[in-house]
Protein backbone atom coordinates (compact mmCIF):
# COMPACT_ATOMS: atom_id res chain seq x y z
CA UNK A 1 0.00 0.00 0.00
CA UNK A 2 1.19 3.72 -0.25
CA UNK A 3 2.44 5.72 2.47
CA UNK A 4 2.96 9.52 1.88
CA UNK A 5 5.76 10.59 3.60
CA UNK A 6 5.09 14.02 5.88
CA UNK A 7 7.92 15.12 7.95
CA UNK A 8 11.84 14.16 7.04
CA UNK A 9 14.53 15.58 9.81
CA UNK A 10 17.47 14.48 11.32
CA UNK A 11 16.64 11.95 13.95
CA UNK A 12 20.50 11.60 16.20
CA UNK A 13 22.26 9.10 16.83
CA UNK A 14 21.57 5.38 17.77
CA UNK A 15 21.91 1.65 17.71
CA UNK A 16 22.08 0.50 13.63
CA UNK A 17 20.68 -2.98 13.20
CA UNK A 18 21.23 -4.57 9.84
CA UNK A 19 19.62 -7.53 9.43
CA UNK A 20 21.91 -10.27 7.35
CA UNK A 21 19.95 -13.03 5.90
CA UNK A 22 21.47 -16.56 4.22
CA UNK A 23 19.79 -16.41 1.40
CA UNK A 24 20.37 -13.51 -1.55
CA UNK A 25 18.11 -10.74 -2.27
CA UNK A 26 17.34 -9.54 -5.66
CA UNK A 27 16.70 -5.20 -6.69
CA UNK A 28 12.71 -4.71 -5.29
CA UNK A 29 12.43 -7.00 -2.21
CA UNK A 30 13.55 -5.58 1.08
CA UNK A 31 11.81 -5.97 4.79
CA UNK A 32 8.42 -4.54 6.80
CA UNK A 33 9.74 -1.86 9.20
CA UNK A 34 8.41 0.86 11.31
CA UNK A 35 7.87 2.35 14.79
CA UNK A 36 4.18 1.06 14.65
CA UNK A 37 3.26 -2.13 14.20
CA UNK A 38 -0.18 -1.00 12.14
CA UNK A 39 2.05 0.94 9.23
CA UNK A 40 4.97 -0.67 8.06
CA UNK A 41 7.32 0.48 5.64
CA UNK A 42 8.84 -1.25 3.01
CA UNK A 43 13.04 -1.17 3.06
CA UNK A 44 14.81 -1.96 0.55
CA UNK A 45 17.91 -4.67 0.55
CA UNK A 46 21.16 -3.52 -0.36
CA UNK A 47 21.67 -5.02 -3.58
CA UNK A 48 21.84 -1.64 -5.85
CA UNK A 49 25.13 -0.77 -6.75
CA UNK A 50 26.99 2.24 -5.06
CA UNK A 51 30.03 4.39 -5.12
CA UNK A 52 30.05 4.59 -1.33
CA UNK A 53 30.19 0.58 -0.18
CA UNK A 54 29.88 -2.67 -2.18
CA UNK A 55 26.83 -4.44 -2.71
CA UNK A 56 25.40 -6.56 0.16
CA UNK A 57 22.47 -8.62 -1.72
CA UNK A 58 22.19 -10.15 1.75
CA UNK A 59 21.09 -7.23 3.66
CA UNK A 60 18.54 -4.65 5.02
CA UNK A 61 19.96 -2.05 7.10
CA UNK A 62 16.42 -2.09 9.02
CA UNK A 63 16.72 0.58 11.87
CA UNK A 64 16.87 1.43 15.35
CA UNK A 65 16.03 -1.22 18.21
CA UNK A 66 12.69 -0.03 18.68
CA UNK A 67 11.65 -0.49 15.43
CA UNK A 68 8.83 -3.25 14.19
CA UNK A 69 9.90 -5.82 11.82
CA UNK A 70 7.10 -8.26 10.07
CA UNK A 71 8.16 -11.81 10.48
CA UNK A 72 7.17 -14.62 7.98
CA UNK A 73 4.44 -16.36 9.92
CA UNK A 74 2.45 -12.79 10.30
CA UNK A 75 3.84 -11.61 14.33
CA UNK A 76 5.73 -8.82 15.09
CA UNK A 77 9.08 -8.40 16.50
CA UNK A 78 11.56 -5.36 18.24
CA UNK A 79 14.64 -5.77 16.32
CA UNK A 80 16.44 -5.68 19.16
CA UNK A 81 14.87 -9.42 19.62
CA UNK A 82 15.75 -11.11 16.10
CA UNK A 83 18.47 -13.88 16.62
CA UNK A 84 20.11 -15.98 14.42
CA UNK A 85 17.17 -18.47 12.65
CA UNK A 86 14.39 -16.39 12.79
CA UNK A 87 12.35 -16.06 9.38
CA UNK A 88 11.28 -12.39 8.60
CA UNK A 89 9.12 -11.73 5.45
CA UNK A 90 10.87 -10.38 2.27
CA UNK A 91 8.41 -7.93 0.12
CA UNK A 92 9.10 -7.19 -3.09
CA UNK A 93 7.71 -4.12 -4.98
CA UNK A 94 4.81 -6.11 -6.35
CA UNK A 95 3.27 -7.64 -3.36
CA UNK A 96 5.04 -11.21 -3.93
CA UNK A 97 6.24 -12.28 -0.07
CA UNK A 98 8.33 -15.21 0.67
CA UNK A 99 10.44 -16.17 4.15
CA UNK A 100 14.00 -15.01 4.57
CA UNK A 101 15.97 -16.70 7.38
CA UNK A 102 18.68 -14.37 9.38
CA UNK A 103 22.20 -15.44 9.33
CA UNK A 104 23.05 -12.78 11.91
CA UNK A 105 21.93 -9.23 13.31
CA UNK A 106 24.88 -6.36 12.50
CA UNK A 107 24.76 -3.55 15.13
CA UNK A 108 26.45 -0.09 15.16
CA UNK A 109 26.61 3.37 16.08
CA UNK A 110 24.93 5.58 13.54
CA UNK A 111 22.92 8.66 12.75
CA UNK A 112 19.54 8.44 12.15
CA UNK A 113 17.15 10.28 9.93
CA UNK A 114 12.92 10.49 11.26
CA UNK A 115 10.94 9.75 8.76
CA UNK A 116 7.04 10.23 9.62
CA UNK A 117 4.71 9.02 6.79
CA UNK A 118 0.55 8.86 6.62
CA UNK A 119 -0.71 5.70 5.33
CA UNK A 120 -4.35 4.79 3.44
CA UNK A 121 -6.01 4.75 6.83
CA UNK A 122 -5.06 7.60 7.38
CA UNK A 123 -2.84 6.53 10.59
CA UNK A 124 0.38 8.20 11.40
CA UNK A 125 3.26 6.65 11.94
CA UNK A 126 7.17 6.26 11.19
CA UNK A 127 10.63 4.82 11.94
CA UNK A 128 13.80 6.07 12.21
CA UNK A 129 16.56 4.85 9.26
CA UNK A 130 20.47 5.53 9.33
CA UNK A 131 20.87 8.45 7.34
CA UNK A 132 23.10 7.22 4.30
CA UNK A 133 22.40 7.17 0.63
CA UNK A 134 22.59 3.24 0.36
CA UNK A 135 19.49 3.08 2.75
CA UNK A 136 16.59 3.19 0.43
CA UNK A 137 12.67 2.77 0.20
CA UNK A 138 10.76 1.41 -2.53
CA UNK A 139 8.15 3.91 -4.32
CA UNK A 140 4.67 2.88 -6.22
CA UNK A 141 5.99 2.70 -9.77
CA UNK A 142 8.63 -0.05 -8.10
CA UNK A 143 11.43 2.63 -7.97
CA UNK A 144 13.79 3.51 -5.01
CA UNK A 145 14.77 6.28 -2.90
CA UNK A 146 17.15 6.80 -0.96
CA UNK A 147 16.09 8.54 2.28
CA UNK A 148 18.99 11.14 2.74
CA UNK A 149 16.50 12.43 -0.82
CA UNK A 150 12.79 11.65 0.91
CA UNK A 151 11.09 15.10 0.92
CA UNK A 152 7.32 15.91 2.50
CA UNK A 153 4.16 14.02 -0.39
CA UNK A 154 7.24 11.22 -1.69
CA UNK A 155 4.67 8.13 -1.98
CA UNK A 156 6.46 5.02 -0.77
CA UNK A 157 5.40 1.50 -0.53
CA UNK A 158 4.51 -0.50 3.02
CA UNK A 159 1.91 -2.00 4.69
CA UNK A 160 -0.80 -1.18 6.83
CA UNK A 161 -2.71 -3.58 9.39
CA UNK A 162 -6.18 -2.52 10.99
CA UNK A 163 -5.72 -4.77 14.20
CA UNK A 164 -3.95 -4.22 17.40
CA UNK A 165 -0.92 -6.09 18.37
CA UNK A 166 0.20 -7.67 21.31
CA UNK A 167 3.76 -9.00 22.06
CA UNK A 168 3.36 -9.44 17.94
CA UNK A 169 0.34 -11.21 17.64
CA UNK A 170 -2.37 -9.75 16.61
CA UNK A 171 -5.48 -9.42 18.76
CA UNK A 172 -8.81 -7.94 18.64
CA UNK A 173 -8.36 -4.21 20.74
CA UNK A 174 -7.59 -0.95 19.28
CA UNK A 175 -3.80 -0.04 20.09
CA UNK A 176 -2.57 3.42 19.64
CA UNK A 177 1.44 4.00 19.38
CA UNK A 178 2.81 7.25 19.08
Amino acid sequence: EELTITEVREGGIGDRFCVDLTSLLEIGEGMLVGSSASSLALIHSETVESEFVPTRPFRVNAGPANSYVLMSDNSTKYLSELKMGDEVMIVNSSGFTKSGTIGRIKIEKRPFILIKWIDANNNEAGTFLQQAETVRLVTPDGSLQSVTELNPNTKVLGANFESGRHVGEIINAKVTEL
